[in-house]
């Protein structure tokens, strides 16, 4: 050590930027977790605009298919947690994460026995989002009041299904994100996982 006491403060910050990077490092180590969990993420396309020089005649205009996804191409988890990197705010971006999370929800529609039920489910989900964003509602009681309902509506889905012919298949996988979303404990303080929406 200097006799000026110089060597101290130099020590202290090695130790700082040392406890930084540690930090960092642990960050990061927990947000590969994360996204690993949520499971492979498409990559955005970006398309380029191009203006023609002349307007094409009518007749040659083919209107592009939209390629309607498979049930195994349907990852309700990684369509969500997209969402929920988008718009981290849930309360100031309430109406932004829901229009985000229907888009994603309306992949599963087509595999569910009764698609029905996640109409009225997202509809609650809309006009609750417009109650938080202007803080009329709080986060936990949308959270209570969206909870309730998808209870309801899987017991609905129970009823209708054990009065219809028995489908011995194995639902896709995306409807069994779906099923299991929104449990009891996202009507909890802290109920943002990854399966409360």
């Amino acid at each position: 050590m200097h006799r000026d006491g110089r060597a101290w403060p130099k020590r202290a910050r090695c130790l700082v930027v040392v406890a930084l990077c540690i930090l960092l490092t642990c960050c990061g180590a927990a947000r590969q977790a994360i996204e690993k969990e949520a499971g492979p993420v498409a990559e955005p396309t970006t398309e380029t605009a191009t203006a023609p020089t002349e307007p094409a005649p009518a007749a040659t205009m083919i209107p592009e298919a939209t390629p309607v996804p498979t049930a195994a191409t349907v990852n309700l988890s990684g369509a969500l947690a997209e969402c929920r990197s988008a718009f981290p705010d849930q309360i100031a971006q309430a109406v932004a994460r829901v229009s985000c999370v229907i888009k994603a929800t309306d992949l599963v529609r087509p595999l569910l026995p009764f698609p029905e039920l996640l109409d009225r489910e997202n509809a609650l989900r809309r006009a609750l989002a417009e109650q938080v964003q202007t803080r009329t509602m709080s986060l936990l009681e949308r959270n209570i009041q969206i909870q309730k309902l998808h209870s309801q509506l899987l017991e609905e889905e129970r009823s209708r299904l054990s009065a219809a012919p028995a489908d011995a298949s194995k639902p896709p996988l995306a409807v069994t994100q779906w099923r299991q979303s929104n449990g009891e404990s996202c009507g909890r303080l802290g109920g943002d996982s990854g399966t409360c929406y």
